[in-house]
């Protein structure tokens, strides 16, 4: 039923600058802070990542040798640095434990090629887009690296080197894109980063412009071309383009610019993609935002008019109708490419081509031909004619919406392509690219998880789809084959229905985004969409009316017909499976719209829950280049961003928005409750982004949750609780670092203290119901971790990381005991999982080197422990069966915190007779012991990281070999400081040779 307007909260632009100048100069801290050592309570909680690596992940820049292409060096958007030396056969990362994971540029210094330059925070303008910061530098190889300076830049769009001069080194900084602060523009060093000068003569210096891209004259170092880009982001809106923006040229190395302006065209421009021609230097190609963007055709007689933005190629306003003249009259300058000759006096226009400029705008030209233009943008188009032309470039093997490239100069036919599918390498002018699935920068948005054994994970990933894989398996690794995909596009939330795996539902493209929820069937992968609308919602009219209906559809500019009108849906759209009925749907857009029958028919079940202001609700984004994804809801504003329904009371259900409400319900809709976020201590604004909100699994009326600032360029960390059904709320954030912008807060189900946050940068884990937190990161690299999930049956972490894939730490089951009494008590031996003797399924190949192998758990049975600092020399371990004849012992080093042995669910017995039939096989290989015949039966864990790639699957040790023991329990004792501690363990067959057997 309609209510009374909520308040709203309206600023112009000028005082919203204002507003976050002033919150970030009251102590907002600009960067993040560097990876912190592992905490020694949870040294032996490691994290694997198992994938998945096939749909791979943004490439922002790649640079590798010019006298061997081998040697290459990749940026990724979220995901850090990759080295290889082996033309991508094997990459190492390096740049795992610094402060950022979003990169900007990388080069490589050509002389020598030990030193790196790392420029942190990736150029592209999208609304989900990270930060950096600033300049990493590495003298050896990329070992290690030092952060040289400008840390409040934000985000890095070029590094130039000086060809001869090695301390030489210019940055184009782009700065901060939510806020007028930090440091923006040109900066240069003479000492190898020690100290740097801002080149300020003759360029904007302003707080809205920033350095977007630079090009050096290989000829001459003392020449250089900057352009320029005004640019501000809001929550519900782009503005790209301002009087400030333009190319600028320099002859005498950086000291003094002018703008470049003859024969280019006049007013405001947005942002500025550069190429330089090695082999003619003269020659420079530059594409163009601009406002003037006719369309290439103009709509036939009754038909309604196209969106604005330039034809062509890939272009927008393309297809059906008349031919535009204006389109073909390349003496009306505007947006597109353009072609200098001379150095940049006089400039061509050749080509209107433009599509997303914010996004892409990227240009190149080839080392060897200065004819030969590269145009990459969602596709990749090459001309052979310098720029009058251009046709489509090579499929790319999977990739698309091309962001980096590298040319050889020794071969025109060779180049490494980065986009947001991974990286590819082509040695035949893009004829056939050879796509590296063994570079895992995933970018996962959320992940989820059904009840099968072993339980198989979802998620919704960053331009491509959602896809679904087993956590483990009986091979040696997690192999690419064992993924699939479910959905195409963007994908966003996952849902796994817990009482049949086969019913996955997800958000996400074909249908594109904002609410396009499909159901999927995990065997057949067939989709059927069940996507709300006015059809299926058998309430419809008693919330929206034909006004708002007429409102709707005439804010709706150039939308697909299949937009639900008033319903207003994020970009990530959020939708859960009710804990009390997976058949029960509850799916957010401004409204909170349920279904009780798997999303065949659907009621709305509240009133607008956002504040709706209306100057944040046009869907109008972009600058002066309107966004062409307005059915995606990119900025799509004032809607429902995470849903929480209790699992203590059903019908209470919690939400949050991005404009900062939180609201409940305790009756599934009759009656909600506005409780946040105006009343929460230390919140910075009324309209903040609340990234998580969670219902608490054990006391009815606590809450969680977690809000980010940092859309406002707000970097501090914000964790709240409530016990009261949000009446009022406690800051929790206390020790949590600031500059980690908080996106999920869960809680454990079994240990109601226990909490789990992620950021932009790390995890974080609580034993005090938020009172201290450490980090969880332990051999987690530094990433932005978007979700969090703990298996209700397995006492599994796992963490959906937007950059590095999916992360699971196997068996938090110590954290869930960890009792004030255990942690002030001299030792404990907790209770333990129960153990599977895992079958050994080999494939027959698994993808060959280049193929990303995730990695498994360890095969062996875990037994967890604690020690205080109390505790000295050593510890002894003593596994038998339940008579106490058969024994298996071992001693280890005392060391402090929640510690691991692992059994190899073997005793001392003889082998088995000749003949005797096999116990099941032990681990393949994946580590020590592996493979498992013979070998020691108690082992400490392996503490190298469990990183994935290739290799990194198989347990060690576990469950097979000689004496092998027989399914049952038995019994663990351990002995420390004198005094005995007695558990138990079970050990039971793989559960497949029961469903064998039935």
């Amino acid at each position: 039923m309609p209510v009374s307007p909520l308040s709203r909260i309206r600023v112009t632009a000028a005082g919203l600058l204002a507003a976050v100048a002033a919150l970030a100069s009251s102590g907002a801290t600009l960067s993040a802070q560097p990876a912190a050592a592992a905490d020694p309570m949870i040294q032996d909680l490691r994290w694997r990542n198992v994938g998945n690596a096939n749909l791979v992940g943004r490439i922002s820049s790649v640079d590798a040798l010019e006298n061997d292409f081998a040697h290459v060096i990749v940026g990724s958007a979220s995901g850090g640095v990759f080295k290889s030396t082996s033309a991508g056969a094997a990459w190492t990362p390096i740049f795992d434990k610094y402060g950022a994971a979003s990169i900007g540029d990388v080069k490589i210094n050509q002389t020598n090629p030990n030193i790196i330059w790392v420029g942190t925070g990736e150029e592209c303008g999208r609304n989900s887009a990270a930060w950096g910061d600033g300049v990493y530098k590495s003298t050896d190889g990329g070992t290690t690296f030092t952060n040289v300076g400008l840390k409040d830049s934000f985000n890095i769009g070029k590094i130039i080197l000086h060809p001869k001069d090695p301390n030489t080194v210019w940055v184009a900084a782009i700065g901060n894109i939510y806020g007028p602060i930090g440091t923006r523009g040109v900066f240069k060093t003479i000492d190898g980063g020690t100290t740097w000068v801002k080149q300020t003569e003759g360029l904007p210096n302003d707080p809205q412009t920033g350095a977007i891209d630079m090009v050096m004259d290989p000829s001459n170092p003392e020449i250089l071309y900057v352009s320029f880009w005004q640019r501000i982001r809001y929550p519900w809106r782009l503005n790209s383009g301002g009087p400030n923006s333009g190319i600028f040229k320099s002859t005498n190395g950086g000291r003094s610019w002018r703008k470049l302006i003859n024969t280019l065209p006049t007013g405001d421009m947005g942002k500025i993609g550069l190429a330089i021609a090695r082999s003619n230097p003269k020659v420079l190609m530059a594409h163009i935002e601009h406002g003037f963007q006719p369309p290439a055709t103009l709509p036939t007689p009754g038909q309604p008019a196209q969106a604005d933005g330039g034809g062509g190629a890939g272009g927008r306003g393309g297809g059906g109708g008349t031919p535009n003249p204006e389109y073909a009259d390349m003496t009306k300058l505007g947006a597109g490419i353009y072609r200098t000759e001379n150095g940049g006096d006089t400039w061509t226009f050749l080509d209107r081509y433009l599509t997303r400029p914010f996004y892409y705008n990227h240009i190149g030209i080839s080392p060897l031909d200065d004819k030969y233009i590269f145009s990459y943008n969602i596709g990749y188009r090459r001309s052979t004619d310098g720029g009058k032309t251009f046709t489509q470039g090579g499929g790319g093997n999977g990739g698309h919406c091309w962001h980096a490239m590298w040319h050889d100069p020794h071969n025109k036919n060779r180049y490494y392509i980065g986009s947001d599918g991974g990286l590819n390498l082509t040695h035949d002018d893009g004829v056939n690219d050879l796509r590296f699935e063994n570079l895992n920068v995933t970018q996962y948005y959320s992940v989820s998880a059904d009840m099968r054994e072993p339980y198989y994970l979802c998620g919704g990933l960053q331009d491509a789809g959602s896809s679904c894989g087993p956590s483990a398996t009986r091979a040696q690794g997690i192999y690419l084959s064992d993924w699939f995909n479910i959905s195409g596009g963007d994908g966003y939330h996952t849902q796994q229905d817990p009482t049949n795996y086969r019913n996955i539902y997800s958000e996400s493209q074909p249908d594109r985004q904002g609410g396009n929820i499909g159901r999927s069937d995990a065997e057949t992968r067939s989709r059927t969409s069940i996507r709300p609308s006015k059809a299926n919602i058998s309430n419809w009219d008693e919330y929206i009316t034909p006004e708002m209906e007429k409102k709707a559809e005439a804010m709706n500019w150039g939308v697909q017909p299949q937009q639900m009108g008033p319903l207003r849906y994020n970009w990530s759209t959020p939708f859960i499976l009710s804990p009390h009925n997976p058949k029960a749907i509850m799916i957010g857009s401004n409204h909170l719209v349920m279904s009780l029958d798997g999303g065949a028919t659907y009621r709305l079940i509240s009133p607008d829950l956002t504040q709706n202001d209306p100057e944040r609700t046009s869907r109008l984004s972009g600058g002066m280049t309107p966004d062409e994804n307005p059915g995606g809801g990119a900025e799509y504003h004032a809607t429902i961003i995470t849903i929480s329904e209790s699992t203590v009371e059903p019908g209470q259900v919690w939400i949050g928005t991005d404009d900062g409400n939180v609201q409940v319900t305790r009756d599934y809709g009759k009656t909600w409750a506005k409780v946040g976020t105006a009343g929460m201590p230390g919140n910075p604004r009324p309209d903040i982004w609340v990234s998580r909100v969670e219902a608490s699994k054990h006391t009815n009326g606590t809450a969680f949750a977690t809000v980010t600032g940092h859309r406002f360029a707000i970097y501090k960390p914000f964790v709240y609780k409530t016990t009261d059904f949000g009446k009022t709320w406690t800051n929790i954030t206390n020790n949590i670092p600031d500059g980690h912008p908080m996106y999920v807060v869960k809680q454990d189900p079994k240990n109601p203290d226990l909490l789990f946050a992620g950021s932009e940068f790390a995890a974080f884990y609580s034993l005090t119901g938020g009172q201290s937190w450490q980090r969880l990161n332990n051999n987690l690299p530094t990433v932005a971790v978007h979700d969090l999930l703990i298996h209700p049956r397995d006492g599994d972490l796992i963490a959906g990381t937007h950059g590095r894939g999916l992360w699971v730490m196997d068996d938090i089951t110590p954290l869930q005991q960890m009792t004030p009494a255990v942690r002030g008590a001299a030792a404990h031996l907790f209770d333990n999982k129960v153990a599977t003797q895992w079958l050994s399924i080999q494939p027959q190949h698994n993808g060959g080197e280049i193929s990303f192998i995730g990695t498994n758990p360890s095969r062996n049975a875990a037994i967890n422990y604690y020690l205080s600092d109390r505790v000295t020399g050593e510890v002894k371990f003593e596994v038998s069966d339940a008579a106490g004849r058969n024994t298996c012992s071992a001693s280890f080093p005392a060391k402090a915190g929640i510690q691991k042995v692992e059994w190899a669910m073997r005793l001392n017995t003889p082998a088995p007779p000749a003949g005797a039939p096999a116990p099941p096989a032990g681990g393949s290989g994946g580590g020590r012991g592996g493979g498992g015949a013979v070998g020691a039966c108690l082992l400490a864990p392996n503490p190298a990281p469990a990183a994935g790639g290739r290799g990194g699957g198989g347990g060690r040790g576990g469950g097979g070999g000689a004496g092998g023991v027989t399914p049952g329990t038995y019994r663990v004792t351990m002995t420390a400081n004198g005094t005995t501690y007695t558990s138990s363990i079970t050990v039971r067959a793989d559960p497949m040779l029961a469903d064998i057997n039935r």
